[in-house]
């Protein structure tokens, strides 16, 4: 999520005009639901919420929901829709982890969703997950599996830390730090072209793991 007048402000008011996008934040909602199994008195902070894909998604199947990012592009998107749905239960913040320190407000779940490939001190943002989630809060992690660089192109790619996680390394990063009982599974695979032509397939995962 960097920082700055950048590709991600310069792309919310059309972000959600790629079906496929659309459908992948789905897909990702859908199995946090069936694999962390949230209930209705969860508060949850949707981190590098972009537009709120996930975070809406999951909106009715938790107490509340607040969307944290650093693009003001994006939250302006987000803040958009629950005016006009009137979403008393979700709110928009400005929150860079990388930069600012945890806030007090702690929550019962934080999901990160296709964000941290953005961001180069993945370490130093789960550390503050672990700080920010209640006793046996969760967090979800989805992210592309390790992929050749090819994933992102033009713009976007500049904004890339990470091609993608080894889901090993990621589940022993999120152990070091103090969660326990990591689990992972496959989100979705997909097919989109590349850059210089060709298609290739990724595959998203989604690690849950609990604050003891």
């Amino acid at each position: 999520m960097p920082s700055d007048k950048n590709y991600f402000d310069e792309s919310a008011a059309r972000w959600d005009d790629h079906p496929q996008r659309v459908a992948m934040m789905r897909a990702v909602g859908e199995a946090i639901v069936r694999q962390a199994r949230p209930t209705r008195d969860v508060t949850v902070m949707d981190y590098g919420c972009g537009t709120g894909l996930v975070g809406l998604y999951l909106l009715p199947h938790v107490r509340s929901v607040t969307g944290a990012d650093n693009s003001a592009g994006m939250l302006e998107m987000l803040g958009r829709k629950i005016a006009e749905g009137g979403l008393e239960n979700m709110r928009a913040v400005r929150l860079d982890l990388q930069t600012d320190p945890a806030p007090g407000e702690r929550y019962g779940m934080i999901v990160a969703s296709m964000s941290l490939h953005h961001i180069g001190d993945v370490e130093r943002t789960l550390r503050a997950f672990h700080e920010m989630l209640l006793p046996g809060g969760v967090v979800c992690i989805a992210d592309l599996d390790t992929e050749p660089g090819t994933f992102h192109s033009g713009p976007a790619a500049a904004s890339v830390h990470h091609h993608g996680f080894d889901r090993a390394e990621m589940i022993g990063l999120l152990e070091s730090v103090g969660f326990v009982e990591a689990k992972d599974s496959t989100v979705i695979e997909f097919t989109r072209p590349v850059e210089g032509g060709g298609e290739a397939t990724y595959s998203i995962f989604l690690i849950t793991a609990k604050r003891p």
